[in-house]
């Protein structure tokens, strides 16, 4: 897909400065002040549409190996072949979560398409025995035989030991599988998930929680460690498993209803009061204050609102408050930005906690009317944007960091997904997208001047950036009014100096269509057929047709794998047509570069002599 950009965001400088310090795979760039500003281009929303792009396209196409299995379902972190190196705990939950979300900004249905696909493997090779003392549970590992998608226990602990938590997680995101695919058959295992957990709750104390961290499914045996190391606090995702199957009126509502009261009330008084956030990770052996635990929980919080407590907010920003002074990192404070540490025994800045964490404090933002963070915030998913290579590879951290598909993918995308839906005006403004839906979006088709998509429930507000404002929106096909505020069933329109952002709100209707959507002639707006190369793959010579020419000079900058810049060159032309030729180059995949008054665009180019 062809982007142009031709206007900055107003939320980065008219001018930016390389700097000295790489991050990760990137040169550090920076506004006239020094802050950091995100890597690919200085507008926000394009850095992050084209990494989230680049994330996704590495995860679709990584290779199969052992039984024609992709590469996520048998490792947790990339590696060219395989290694063997065992799965991560909550790999496959991330997954679905994160996909779930950039199916409605992009209507990619190969997104659904790889969800089923890791559901169907998942469950397939991983539960436990319906006779066992917690039955019908994922196991997280493949530990048995590292090289299979067999799951059949604990990475450290070994065979027969679960995770409850990531069960919980795993169950949630089920409910969402079958409400975009109609499948029961993901329903009713979230329903065996949720009867296991509500049949296993303990009201806990200030060291013990509701659900152990690990525990032997087959006979209820804990490991043999300090009861220290059995403490975690991830129960935001088995409350949400709870509170949808109770609202969907499906399995054993009064026993979800009655778990999800005792977590609550044990998050209220204890991890709320202590900032004691627990594990979470499968290769870390000791007790450790994760930053997933703590910020999760503030999220949820935000989103619940009044319905948390008359001291949601207090709650919220005490948690957010803790995270930024025990788990800041200081080392980019020359750039502006504090990366956020994973947790407490593993010091190292994550893209994934540094992008969540980012994310909440513009919900916070939100929610509240206190901006004094934002800008902070849209920093700190600029610096993650430095962990994401050329080809797709996301690294977790600077600091030797792995390409885990944990941090990288699953827990990546999605936050920000979340922070766009809080701040539409960080999203790209020359392209189409829904950013947020209270519902599920269960279909969505993007065409160039209509938008169509459905959602799970009747009731539902949607958020959406636009290229421009739309004529009309209909809800099951009937015209529903424009208005100044969302008070009732109806759409507003928030108008940005580029596009804007569409609201729209339906009270007892699935499908929407939104019409009437112009492409601007005046040149900074742009048409996805704005440039067009070809022939791609090419011997050498690319030709470059624009839909209308230009007459102001051209630089095209060729960069190859390692993101070394190979070739430059400056044209001035009044045709609608350039050749750049690399055949001097070896065959490969190159990364083109083009950059003028008002006009910048990507491409690749792919060299087969």
């Amino acid at each position: 897909m062809k982007k142009i950009l031709l206007a900055i965001s107003f939320f980065a400088g008219c001018c930016f400065n390389s700097y000295s310090q790489t991050l990760v795979y990137h040169d550090v760039v920076t506004d006239d002040d020094g802050n950091l500003i995100p890597w690919y281009t200085p507008n926000h929303g394009q850095s992050y549409d084209h990494c989230l792009g680049l994330v996704w396209n590495f995860w679709k196409n990584l290779p199969t190996c052992c039984g024609g299995h992709k590469y996520y379902m048998i490792d947790h972190s990339y590696n060219d072949p395989v290694a063997g190196n065992k799965m991560g705990g909550d790999q496959f939950a991330m997954a679905l979560s994160s996909w779930a979300l950039y199916y409605g900004y992009t209507g990619d249905t190969n997104l659904i398409m790889d969800m089923k696909y890791i559901a169907d493997t998942y469950l397939a090779n991983s539960l436990t025995p319906a006779g066992s003392l917690w039955p019908n549970l994922p196991y997280t590992c493949n530990y048995g035989n590292p090289m299979t998608a067999v799951y059949d226990g604990d990475f450290i602990w070994g065979f027969g030991f679960v995770q409850p938590d990531k069960a919980g997680s795993f169950g949630a995101e089920l409910v969402t599988l079958y409400k975009i695919t109609g499948n029961v058959e993901y329903l009713q295992a979230a329903i065996k998930i949720a009867n296991t957990l509500a049949a296993n709750i303990q009201t806990g104390t200030e060291t013990v929680s509701p659900y152990p961290f690990r525990i032997n499914a087959l006979n209820g045996n804990l490991p043999s460690s300090p009861t220290s190391y059995h403490y975690t606090t991830n129960f935001i995702p088995t409350m949400r498993l709870f509170e949808e199957l109770s609202r969907l009126q499906q399995g054993n509502t009064v026993s979800y209803d009655s778990a999800y009261t005792v977590i609550k009330d044990w998050i209220k008084l204890y991890p709320l009061q202590t900032n004691e956030w627990g594990s979470f990770f499968e290769n870390i052996y000791l007790p450790s204050n994760t930053e997933i635990n703590a910020v999760t929980c503030a999220y949820y919080i935000l989103e619940k609102g009044d319905e948390w407590g008359t001291n949601w907010q207090q709650d919220a920003r005490g948690i957010l408050d803790w995270t930024l002074s025990a788990l800041g990192s200081h080392a980019y404070d020359s750039l502006g930005v504090t990366a956020i540490y994973e947790q407490s025994v593993d010091l190292k800045e994550g893209g994934s906690h540094t992008s969540r964490f980012a994310s909440a404090e513009l919900l916070y933002a939100e929610k509240t009317g206190d901006t004094a963070r934002k800008v902070q915030a849209i920093r700190q998913l600029d610096w993650s944007t430095y962990l994401v290579d050329f080809d797709g590879k996301c690294r977790f951290s600077p600091q030797g960091g792995s390409v885990w598909y944990t941090d990288g993918y699953g827990d990546y995308v999605r936050h920000f997904l979340r922070a766009m839906g809080s701040e539409p005006a960080i999203a790209y403004e020359f392209v189409n997208h829904l950013l947020r839906s209270s519902s599920v979006i269960t279909y969505i088709n993007y065409q160039p001047f209509e938008i169509n998509y459905t959602t799970y429930d009747n009731s539902s507000t949607e958020i959406l950036r636009l290229v421009s404002k739309p004529t009309w929106v209909k809800a099951d096909g009937v015209i529903i009014n424009e208005l100044s505020s969302l008070n009732a069933e109806g759409w507003v329109w928030t108008e940005y100096p580029d596009g804007g952002v569409l609201r729209v709100r339906h009270d007892n209707a699935t499908d929407i269509q939104i019409g009437g959507l112009t492409l601007s002639e005046d040149e900074n707006k742009i048409s996805e057929n704005y440039i067009t190369v070809f022939p791609n793959p090419s011997e050498g010579n690319f030709t470059i047709h624009f839909s209308e020419t230009l007459t102001k000079p051209v630089t095209i900058s060729v960069f190859n794998a390692l993101g070394e810049k190979v070739k430059e060159e400056t044209f001035n032309f009044t045709e609608n047509n350039i050749v750049i030729d690399i055949s001097e180059l070896s065959s490969g995949i190159y990364s083109m570069q083009l950059q003028g008054e008002k006009i910048s665009a990507s491409e690749k180019l792919v060299l087969a002599k």
